[in-house]
Parts: structure tokens; C-alpha cells; sequence
């Protein structure tokens, strides 16, 4: 089968178009109109219906031209791959991460990353919903949580402490808090998810004591974004828990200060996630290499099964 007829028909079908399919494929309308008239010949099937309106894919049409569009993605991957293997990873490496990792993490270490590997191009799209990674079509997601069986591959990133913590400001004016109880006479900047509608309860352990702060029934302060917690928290509104890479800097400089240090709080996973059915392909082994070098993450190992994830 013409392989140049097919790229016409699915470009066509996209875009609804002969004069932009053309366009697109750098050929005159007339060249595609020949090619796709030539792939209806080969099938025998009539693939499009034509009016001097429109053009509409036929029933027969849009069952092949899903399929064809799917090998024509699968070549595309298939040259790309090629193309890395002889010369470094090359094409576009697209990215999904959650906010507070993406800004905290992942967009610091992708400038190293770009220098050592100038013929990628990076896409980065950062939310703290659930995206999925095969219908949106992202090569690698970034997921801090528990993990579930899926279709995707994981590969270990390290992990993440919760911290809780307050500006010097506010710890001055309302003292800091020896035990988890004392937070229900504290200012307490609580989060609230979007994506799963309610509020990420505050734990916290000492020995085999555990405690629960139900922090939606306390907050004098909710907020839906992980920045505006760390803005609140530095601006003296009150306490904020969160991921220890949120914060990390703020600690470090002294804009904000840990508190109930002597208490542990759970620990979450982070990992790397890729279609199974695309395998470790250069750009996503270059990227892994350099995320495990960049996060200093010694523990950090491949996993054994593939494992997808799921945010709690």
C-alpha cells in the first residue's frame, strides 16, 4: 500500500481539508486528491465523501482511518527511535507532573538537561490533576504516590517527606506548636484538591501514637494551588504542610521553619511513568539518567513489574 496515499487520506480526514492537507504535507491540492482517489482504488472502498461544501470521512472511512493514523504515529516513533539510537536522542519529549514537583523539580533541572541534549525539544505540562498519559499522548509522567498495576512502566525517582512548617513571623507571635493537638489553636492554611474534591487530612506519628488532624474542619485559610500555600505560609498567614521539595528552599533560607520536628509524617514515592508498549526509548533514558542525577536520589532503583500510579 502507497504509504504517501495513506499520510494524504489521514491528513485529510484531520483536517477536513484537501487545500490544508495539502498544506501541511508541502504538496498541491491536486496531488492530494490524486493520492487519496489512488488509496480508494487500491481498498476499493470509498474512504471520503466529497460535496462542493464539505468533505466527510464515510463509515467504512473512519474505521481505517483510525487504524491509519495510529501506524502513521507508530512510524513516526519508529524513525525517531532510529534516528536516537544513531545519533543521541532527538524530536519532542513531552512531560506531565504535578505543580509544586514541576516547579520545584522539574523545571530547574530541564536547563542541564536541554544543554547536554540540544536536539530535544522539552513540553512540559504541569497539573495536579490525573492526565492520562496514552490518550494525550505524553511520553513520561511525573507521580508522587501510591502505586496500582496499569499499563504503564515505572522507574523510581526517590521520595518525598510532608513537612509541616510557618514563617519566623508567625512562630514569634503564636509560639510553636509541641504536639499535633496544638494545631487546633493554631492558623493552619489547609488544601483543597481539585481534581479529587476534598482536603489532604495532616498526619503524624510519634512511637505507635498516630495522629489525624482533619484539616478541612480547622483551616482558617483554604487555597487550591500548592504555591499559594507556600506564599500564605511565607507571608505569616499561618501553617502549611506540604511536600518537603516545596518548601526545601524556603527552609533552607530561613523564609519559613519546620515545626514538630520530633513527630514523623509518610513518606510518598515519586516515579517516573512510560507506556510499557513504547519500551525505554532514548530520550526517555536520557531524561531518567539526568532526573536521578539531579535529585541525588541513591536509593532510587528500577522497578520489577511495570506499575502505573494513582495520586492519594
Amino acid at each position: 500500500m502507497d504509504l504517501s496515499a495513506v499520510e494524504a487520506f489521514v491528513r485529510v480526514g484531520e483536517t477536513k481539508s484537501v487545500t490544508e492537507a495539502a498544506r501541511m504535507m508541502g504538496l498541491s491540492s491536486s496531488g492530494v486528491s490524486r493520492a487519496v482517489s489512488r488509496l480508494e482504488a487500491q481498498t476499493g472502498v470509498m474512504l471520503l465523501s466529497r460535496t462542493t461544501r464539505n468533505i466527510a470521512l464515510t463509515a467504512e472511512g473512519k474505521s481505517f482511518f483510525e487504524r491509519c493514523r495510529t501506524i502513521l504515529a507508530d512510524l513516526k516513533d519508529a524513525r525517531t527511535e532510529l534516528m536516537e539510537s544513531a545519533s543521541g536522542p532527538v524530536g519532542k519529549l513531552r512531560i506531565t507532573a504535578p505543580i509544586g514537583y514541576g516547579r520545584s523539580v522539574l523545571i530547574p533541572m530541564m536547563t542541564p538537561f536541554r544543554r547536554h541534549h540540544p536536539r530535544l525539544v522539552v513540553e512540559t505540562c504541569l497539573s495536579d490533576a490525573t492526565v492520562d498519559v496514552l490518550d494525550e499522548g505524553f511520553d513520561l509522567a511525573i507521580r508522587v504516590g501510591e502505586l496500582i498495576p496499569s499499563k504503564l512502566a515505572s522507574c523510581s525517582l526517590g521520595a518525598t517527606r510532608w513537612i509541616a512548617c510557618a514563617s519566623p513571623d508567625y512562630l514569634r507571635e503564636r509560639g510553636f506548636p509541641q504536639v499535633p493537638d496544638d494545631l487546633l489553636n493554631h492558623d493552619c492554611v489547609a488544601y483543597f484538591s481539585p481534581s479529587s474534591g476534598r482536603f489532604h487530612d495532616w498526619h503524624f506519628s510519634h512511637g505507635d501514637t498516630p495522629w489525624t488532624i482533619k484539616i478541612g474542619d480547622i483551616a482558617r485559610h483554604v487555597v487550591d494551588h500548592c504555591d499559594a500555600l507556600v506564599d500564605a505560609a511565607t507571608s505569616g498567614a499561618g501553617i502549611v504542610y506540604l511536600h518537603d521539595y516545596t518548601v526545601q528552599r524556603h527552609l533552607d533560607n530561613g523564609s519559613l521553619l519546620q515545626i514538630l520536628t520530633e513527630f514523623k509524617t509518610p513518606r510518598r514515592s515519586i516515579h517516573a511513568l512510560y507506556p510499557i508498549a513504547r519500551g525505554v526509548t532514548p530520550k526517555i533514558s536520557a531524561f531518567i539518567a539526568h532526573a536521578l542525577e539531579s535529585v541525588g536520589s541513591t536509593h532510587a532503583t528500577r522497578e520489577g513489574p511495570p506499575t502505573p500510579y494513582v495520586e492519594v
